[in-house]
């Protein structure tokens, strides 16, 4: 994974028209930004409520936002490949 992760990465941004970026800049840091820390903080929530009721193994809240980190940084690479996917 770690191998195929970074071409992955250079693809979608040397196929990407540099005018359409530029001018999408702002959302594309809104979104990007925002999107991934309000995912963090609600994958971070649930996995230590779930921990604390008996459902899942207990984590710190600590590890509750590490481990929502980890899992809310691979949202846009996912986001990336079904655009392309789709040709958008």
């Amino acid at each position: 994974f770690i191998y195929l992760l970074p071409p992955i990465i250079f693809e979608s941004g040397y196929s990407l028209h540099k005018g359409n970026f530029f001018i999408n800049l702002g959302s594309i840091l809104l979104f990007a930004v925002f999107g991934t820390l309000i995912s963090t903080v609600f994958v971070a929530l649930g996995a230590y409520f779930l921990g604390q009721v008996g459902i899942s193994y207990p984590l710190t809240m600590l590890d509750s936002l590490t481990f929502g980190s980890l899992i809310s940084a691979t949202d846009p690479v996912a986001t990336l490949a079904i655009f392309h996917a789709l040709d958008v």
